[in-house]
């Protein structure tokens, strides 16, 4: 048992020792604290360039795909198209729209030193949009920086859309129609204005927020893409952005092409044409048997049980095999970055 007076001298030891154990706690902390780099904010001064050199980048460009010196390339035109996904002359037809915009004309900074060439943009915008890749893939064969690669794929981008899109990303006129159904006709659909369906195109790089959203049944991200086009693969309706995790009816309902259809703005009934003997003037499109039964769509018998019903699935299918190759071409052609 303990003594009256021993209490008070335990309770002193307890304390001093406690007192200790505190004071080589608080040192130990400020020793680690002494030993991480302290953060010290913005640090004075711009950060120091890279010395990229952009002559070496432009002769390397110029050599390769181009020649140098009245000596040829050292790709050839097969070579450009499969690097580039466009033959050399449709390369060369955009580079001289494009080198006098803005941003892709050649400057000289405040030392007296020429920046990047239009060609090096260029051709590093499109190895962005071929691949599908990162804009700082390409740094060490054309030498620009990352920021300099993205603002040229996405401005060389929005210029092809305004350029030429409403050349050839259009609606075809009353000529063109009539071809395209004359043509439809002699494969066995008159009043065809062509086939329209929609595809998943895998989107490699989505961002971790946006995957349930845009992840297919597959298990996979991707966009929707909905299209129309003719027998040549001339693309005039195309509906690109809808999350993959919608199917083709709920991408259809929120397409310009449908909304225009329904609020009465396109599919004029002004081009008559004759099915069976019978004049009729509301046109259509062909589709497959997801799509409901609208008086513009036309799908396939969904149990044949005659010879003619038969027939008709295959000439429908056949015809619908148009779209088809497109997604195809586009899929494989061109890469979601």
């Amino acid at each position: 048992m303990l003594e009256k007076d021993d209490g008070g001298v335990i309770c002193a030891a307890v304390r001093a020792h406690m007192g200790m154990l505190f004071l080589l706690r608080r040192r130990s902390h400020s020793g680690r604290a002494n030993r991480r780099r302290r953060y010290r904010g913005s640090v004075a001064g711009p950060r120091p360039n890279k010395r990229r050199d952009f002559a070496t980048g432009l002769f390397n460009i110029q050599r390769d795909y181009f020649g140098v010196n009245a000596e040829d390339p050292i790709y050839d035109d097969r070579d450009f198209e499969t690097r580039f996904r466009v033959p050399r002359s449709v390369f060369r037809r955009v580079y001289q729209e494009v080198k006098d915009e803005p941003f892709f004309q050649q400057r000289i900074n405040a030392t007296g030193r020429l920046h990047a060439h239009p060609l090096q943009k260029v051709v590093a915008a499109f190895h962005v949009i071929a691949y599908g890749g990162a804009a700082d893939r390409a740094d060490e064969y054309v030498r620009l920086s990352r920021f300099t690669v993205a603002q040229a794929t996405k401005l060389l981008l929005e210029f092809i859309v305004r350029r030429w899109g409403p050349t050839y990303l259009r609606r075809p006129n009353n000529l063109e129609l009539k071809k395209v159904m004359e043509r439809n006709a002699e494969r066995g659909f008159p009043g065809c204005m062509g086939a329209l369906d929609c595809t998943h195109w895998e989107w490699h790089q989505c961002p971790t927020g946006m995957g349930g959203a845009y992840q297919s049944r597959k298990g996979s991200c991707g966009v929707v893409v909905e299209a129309v086009c003719d027998e040549d693969l001339w693309i005039w309706h195309l509906f690109v952005g809808a999350p993959g995790s919608l199917n083709d009816i709920n991408v259809m309902n929120q397409s310009a092409l449908y909304l225009d259809v329904t609020a009465g703005r396109w599919r004029p009934r002004d081009v008559p044409f004759s099915i069976n003997g019978t004049a009729r003037t509301l046109r259509y499109y062909l589709v497959d048997g997801i799509y409901p039964c609208y008086a513009f769509l036309v799908s396939p018998h969904p149990m044949p049980l005659t010879e003619e019903a038969e027939t008709f699935n295959r000439l429908q299918e056949a015809i619908r095999k148009d779209v088809e190759r497109l997604f195809g071409v586009l899929t494989k052609r061109f890469h979601i970055a």
